[in-house]
């Protein structure tokens, strides 16, 4: 009779035990997986969905880095610039939802994602439009060279790839030490000017606001705009002559003159013949002594910023920076982070 009690109460005790444990764990689940709260790059604080599933990225940006943390396969809509561009082939069958700047509202609704990526300056009513929908939005820009990396943290964080983004940032930390030990042999008096042209003829000089700005202080060059108000300003061949730049990089846009698909060298030397054929801009320092220099907008901006700014500092210093290799950096980043063939033309200089 009292074995029996014993037992009895043992076993009430065994079946307690399992009831507090199992119950904490729920609890712990409910608590830790349901939601969490991020600070994007508008420094508001956001809830969203954990782990995150499906996400409709607005922009090109947002999309090379979800698919460089290796979750593409959450991706369910993509920006309509991206359709048909053999860098995204293996996201063409996604749905197209407008642009960054025009989004199809009711082809996102219809998505019904946990998540919309934008940009932080584009769509101010978005959040209003798609709040009825119960969609949340989070403005991560992923083209800001002082903000790229804590970005990439907190897209980690929402897509629960974590170890992914780490392994990502350390490509960009190694990347970078190289470019910045460089830089320190660089002194005062050997500074070089640098006008950047970023698409139109001297209608969009990039000043200091714009992260190829930020990546010529990188590598202690001078930006001869970064004083200039607008963020695309216009300017005069005689300002471009009196401030006389002894390096010139024009960046180019247009994916068929260099890019991923690019296989010739054909358009690229006709832009460059154009540069050279300037009237006013023959006075300066670079036209006489042959420095221009092109690069794509998609290897010198954005996700591949450690790439672009290899290439400025090659272009700008040559003599010191002759150690760097942006070509091998490109095919790292292009194999280990997105699976891709490394190909194309990238910049273009005689």
């Amino acid at each position: 009779m009292v074995k029996k009690r014993y037992l009895s109460f043992f076993i009430v005790l065994i079946v307690l035990a399992l009831f507090i444990s199992f119950g904490g764990c729920i609890d712990g689940m409910e608590s830790d997986k349901d939601k969490i709260t991020i600070e994007d790059s508008t420094g508001t604080e956001v809830e969203v969905n954990y782990p995150v599933e499906e996400i409709v990225t607005l922009t090109s940006n947002s999309a090379e880095a979800v698919r460089a943390l290796d979750c593409d396969d959450k991706i369910v809509g993509i920006s309509e610039f991206m359709k048909g561009d053999q860098f995204w082939e293996d996201l063409d069958d996604r749905t197209t939802v407008g642009n960054f700047f025009n989004p199809n509202y009711e082809e996102i609704a219809s998505l019904n994602p946990d998540l919309v990526i934008a940009y932080s300056d584009y769509e101010e009513d978005l959040e209003d439009k798609l709040d009825k929908f119960d969609i949340t939005v989070v403005r991560l820009d992923f083209y800001k060279v002082d903000q790229i990396e804590e970005e990439i943290e907190i897209l980690g964080k929402i897509l629960d790839a974590e170890d992914n983004a780490e392994k990502l940032l350390d490509f960009y930390e190694e990347s970078m030490e190289e470019i910045i030990e460089l830089t320190n042999e660089i002194g005062e008096e050997d500074v070089k000017n640098v006008y950047i042209e970023q698409f139109e003829e001297y209608t969009t000089a990039a000043t200091n606001d714009s992260n190829w700005h930020q990546m010529l202080e990188l590598i202690n060059s001078r930006n001869i705009a970064e004083d200039l108000d607008k963020t695309h300003p216009e300017v005069s061949p005689e300002w471009v002559v009196d401030e006389n730049p002894e390096v010139m990089i024009k960046i180019i846009r247009c994916s068929d003159t260099l890019g991923y698909t690019v296989n010739t060298t054909e358009k690229v030397e006709n832009e460059y013949n154009t540069i050279m054929e300037r009237t006013g801009l023959s006075l300066t320092t670079a036209l006489e002594e042959d420095e221009v220099h092109l690069l794509s907008q998609d290897v010198v901006s954005a996700m591949r910023y450690p790439i672009g700014t290899s290439l400025m500092a090659e272009s700008v210093y040559p003599e010191i920076y002759d150690e760097l290799d942006p070509d091998e950096l490109h095919k790292t980043y292009l194999t280990e982070f997105h699976d891709l063939e490394y190909k194309g033309e990238w910049s273009y200089q005689t």
